[in-house]
């Protein structure tokens, strides 16, 4: 897996975006290390949110500002990810322990757990396929 460094991030934002994300490290309101991603907020025009992942060996990030919205890595994704690299944090591997989504599949009850996977296997076939197959 690769590496979060200044470098991946110019990568996957290109140069324009990499020099405008470097102004923008001030302005990442919040930022948390979760389980598998990163989220964080990054004062604009207005609050925006962003999202760094790995999917496939490869750096993600989503935002929910126009540009970042079409799908592009924006400024704010490499504001994100430089901060991260300034206080020594990095993304999380995909395939870390989410401890946070389990404790809370613990805490739901029989029913709700039984009606949450219903829904999602009956809209997907692999799902599906997977719990017919479990012995329990």
């Amino acid at each position: 897996m690769q590496t979060l460094t200044p470098a991946l991030l110019r990568h996957h934002a290109g140069a324009k975006s990499y020099w405008r994300g470097l102004t923008y490290r001030d302005a990442v309101v919040e930022l948390a290390v979760l389980s598998r991603h990163v989220d964080g907020v990054v004062e604009g025009r207005e609050p925006y949110r962003v999202s760094l992942a790995w999917r496939d060996d490869r750096l993600t990030g989503t935002c929910s500002c126009p540009y970042g919205s079409q799908g592009f890595f924006c400024k704010h994704c490499v504001a994100v990810g430089l901060v991260l690299l300034d206080r020594g944090l990095t993304v999380p591997p995909p395939d870390a322990e989410d401890a946070e989504l389990r404790d809370r599949l613990a805490s739901l009850d029989h029913s709700t757990l039984v009606e949450l996977l219903y829904e999602r296997a009956a809209r997907d076939v692999a799902l599906r396929e997977e719990v017919m197959r479990v012995r329990g």
